[in-house]
């Protein structure tokens, strides 16, 4: 263990490490990476710029001797202004498994090639589909590996959407539906990801050094860059498809302490706290400091969970990051036998009469988040897919469905293998030439049918017959790339509710979807926004809660106090939503208020300690499933700390997971 005067010694007095420590912890957490297909965001507090600079390059050159592609990027060099630029400077300083240097993501393709020679396009596109790389970059890659040796045109293509910019004639790829910019980035990045993988790697590195030299920007270009940080470190493994990667950023005191920090942003030190102060650092810990002292931390060897633990170890990892599980989400659910059986009563009341609507209501911290994972677990398992409205993110725009529509879309889940978003299922139905004719013959049987899917149905098989590329088209009317600059004007919210009722209409014909499940967390901060905003804000749930959307079961999580408020405005509010000449009938205003002032919320259960103590063994029971047996001698005061330190259900895990992680690195 380390010594008093070392842990007092480094900025931060808890989580600390040495250089060599955090090798190993790397090791480890790259095994766990790649076995499981997780993603982890950490930080790393270095003493100094050499400190800095040879963890660095050692975690790089260890990450590609496991077989990742890595990429090193100096936030003293990278302007690091949008998230388009960060995908920019990552596919163009990719270092392929092995490699001494940087050649992009194309170095990586030459020696696909050599290894794989004639074969190489088919045996990518094979692997690519496997893993779940279906877009514009993949087909990018694809003709790349098909081409003749100079690949001329090809390289045009590629160079062109990593620009931004569209190619020439000559050289436009067919397959290429949008060049990367700040709406395709997120998805480019997680798909990069995935092209790793299909390439024979296993998985992807990337590095963000010298991150002090953020905070001697100028306060806009400041607030720039920990915006993209803060994108990247909330969102990177939600819709956007990435898979086996790690994401380490690094910095000096600077990026740490003083009114230019990290510290200047709440939201995004919340989400990379030190969850406990357990030593030494477990190898998912979201915050770590070097210290200059020398000491050695006794730890286990390197080793993998069993095959058949990947979901359970994917739990562990989000938990350790300080995210939600998105999956064995009901083996760490305690107390929620009534929930469950809402639920269920939900489900049933939806298939019966069209569409039910109901609240979860609890204080900050109580849980509702984890309820609503728990309800979209249950949701999936019976076919039913989840589109989630995340007020925290959308309360600018909830007011204008064209603009969020395509949020909406890509933060869905749908009950299929791999759980893929709505945005990926439309680029693999049209790119490929079985899945267009079904989705072609769908439209048309929907256009026959009247009613407000029909009129979108029509409008998406009238673009298809007058397009060259009636794919590429399809792809970008179901993405609803058209509507996200448009005004809230009327014509334009009808629009983006026609084409999500025609989707509803797809996923049930095409994959074999029972009725939707919309979920709307963080309800409450409807009252950050003005009176206005409000106002435009429930016309839009007027829609998604007043029963236009069929068989749909509508869940919004809110505090107590804010529904309060919302039941007590909602009377005159509403009135003047129904009395807005822009209105529309499928924003039913009337519905909606009479449903939101008679529904019975489903409050949160409050914790007693007899389901803290079942929630704790339910961790320790996942924890051991992976890991094996782990000795915690003093089990039951931990968990009282972590239950007296911590006020919701998540915090709690988190801290508990972390403490076990610990003593099981420790050799415990």
């Amino acid at each position: 263990m380390a010594s008093a005067s070392s842990q007092e010694s480094a900025p931060g007095a808890r989580s600390v490490t040495t250089l060599e420590d955090e090798l190993s912890r790397q090791d480890q957490a790259l095994v766990d990476l790649s076995h499981s297909g997780a993603v982890a965001v950490s930080l790393v507090h270095c003493p100094t710029e050499n400190h800095e600079a040879a963890l660095v390059r050692k975690l790089a050159q260890r990450a590609r001797s496991q077989g990742f592609a890595t990429a090193q990027v100096s936030l003293l060099e990278a302007p690091l202004d949008t998230f388009e630029e960060l995908v920019r400077v990552i596919v163009e300083n990719l270092f392929a498994p092995g490699a001494s240097r940087a050649g992009g993501l194309l170095q990586l393709l030459d020696r696909y090639f050599e290894r794989r020679g004639t074969r190489a396009a088919q045996r990518f596109s094979e692997a690519a589909a496997e893993a779940g790389a279906h877009g514009d970059l993949t087909a990018l890659c694809l003709a790349y590996l098909e081409s003749d040796e100079e690949a001329r045109a090809e390289i045009r293509a590629y160079q062109a959407w990593l620009d931004g910019t569209e190619p020439g004639r000559s050289s436009k790829n067919p397959n290429v539906r949008a060049a990367l910019n700040a709406h395709t980035a997120h998805r480019a990045l997680g798909e990069l990801s995935r092209i790793a993988q299909a390439l024979g790697g296993t998985g992807l590195a990337v590095y963000l050094h010298d991150g002090a030299a953020l905070t001697k920007r100028t306060s806009r270009q400041r607030e720039k860059a920990y915006t993209v940080l803060r994108e990247l470190v909330d969102n990177f493994d939600t819709g956007n498809g990435a898979m086996a990667t790690r994401i380490l950023i690094t910095g000096t005191e600077r990026l740490f302490e003083g009114p230019r920090s990290l510290g200047t942003l709440a939201p995004l030190l919340a989400r990379l706290e030190i969850a406990s102060p357990a030593e030494p650092p477990p190898p998912h810990r979201s915050w770590t400091s070097l210290v200059r002292d020398p000491y050695e931390y006794v730890h286990r060897r390197v080793s993998r969970a069993p095959d058949t633990k990947r979901a359970a170890l994917r739990t562990l990892i989000r938990i350790s990051q300080g995210l939600p599980p998105l999956e064995a989400v009901t083996s760490m659910s305690v107390g929620h036998e009534r929930i469950d059986r809402s639920i269920d009563t939900l489900f049933e009341h939806a298939d019966a009469s069209g569409s039910v609507f109901t609240t979860i209501v609890g204080d900050y911290g109580s849980g509702k988040t984890h309820l609503l994972m728990h309800l979209a677990e249950r949701a999936l398992d019976d076919a039913h897919p989840v589109f989630w409205l995340n007020l925290e993110r959308l309360n600018l725009d909830l007011g204008n469905p064209a603009r969020h529509l395509q949020r909406l879309l890509e933060h869905s889940v749908l009950p299929a293998r791999r759980r893929p978003s709505a945005l990926e299922r439309a680029t693999q139905w049209t790119r490929s030439p079985v899945r267009m004719r079904a989705l072609n013959d769908s439209l048309r049987a929907i256009a026959a049918e009247g009613g407000e899917a029909a009129v979108a149905a029509r409008k998406a098989t009238q673009i298809a017959e007058s397009a060259k590329n009636p794919g590429a088209a399809l792809e970008s009317f179901l993405h609803g790339r058209d509507l996200y600059a448009r005004s809230a004007a009327k014509s334009y919210r009808h629009d983006a509710y026609r084409r999500l009722l025609l989707w509803l209409e797809l996923l049930a014909r095409m994959e074999d979807c029972a009725g939707p499940v919309v979920l709307i967390d963080e309800a409450e901060n409807l009252y950050t926004t003005s009176r206005a905003a409000r106002r435009s804000a429930l016309r839009s749930l007027a829609f998604y809660c007043g029963g236009a959307l069929p068989n749909a079961c509508v869940v919004m999580a809110i505090t107590p106090p804010a529904l309060k408020q919302l039941r007590k405005e909602a009377r005159e509010l509403l009135d003047e939503v129904d009395d807005q000449s822009g209105t529309l009938e499928a924003e039913d205003a009337t519905m909606f208020r009479r449903r939101l002032l008679r529904l019975e919320p489903v409050e949160v259960p409050a914790f007693s300690a007899k389901q803290r103590a079942e929630l704790a063994d339910l961790v320790r029971a996942t924890h051991k499933s992976v890991r094996g047996a782990v000795d915690l001698a003093n089990w039951e005061a931990t968990v009282r700390r972590a239950v007296k330190q911590h006020d919701s259900p998540r915090a709690v895990i988190r801290a508990l997971v972390d403490e076990l992680e610990s003593a099981w690195w420790s050799g415990s």
